[in-house]
């Protein structure tokens, strides 16, 4: 878990569309922080405890059918919300059977995505309650300076 309550990490390979949801989700969250690549999203997650994270799918050389599943291992407690390009039945099953918890479909809207976030972010706190937790930790908190 985090030291503050409500962290999210972007991945978006879009810069526009990054820039926006890190504006709008950082007045909704504690901490809020964006990356471009699949690499960052690993490196971020096998570092860090996210609430949620924000994926977009068709992120350069790196197919969501990759990805997502690295994530997860990674951050199993985390909550991800796949970001599609259309709304393709298949492929949102296939991201939710990987672990995705929510989808939404470009082009978005901001309030579709606060409102999905902030639903992700009381779903982990309801789950969190009800976990141990752990032992031992080698991630640390999000960082916040």
């Amino acid at each position: 878990m985090s030291i503050f309550r409500d962290s999210i990490l972007i991945v978006e390979g879009d810069e526009s569309a990054k820039l926006m949801l890190l504006l709008s989700l950082s007045r909704e969250c504690s901490y809020s922080v964006a990356v471009s690549t699949a690499q960052d999203a690993v490196d971020k997650c096998a570092a860090y405890d996210f609430d949620v994270v924000i994926l977009d799918a068709m992120m350069p050389r790196t197919p969501v059918a990759e990805l997502l599943p690295r994530l997860v291992e990674r951050c199993p407690e985390t909550q991800f919300i796949v970001v599609q390009e259309t709304l393709d039945r298949e492929a949102i099953q296939e991201s939710i059977r990987l672990g995705a918890c929510d989808y939404v479909t470009k082009p978005f809207s901001i309030r579709d995505v606060v409102a999905r976030v902030q639903a992700s972010m009381a779903r982990k706190r309801l789950t969190a309650d009800k976990r141990q937790p752990p032992s031992s930790g080698t991630r640390r908190p999000a960082p916040w300076s």
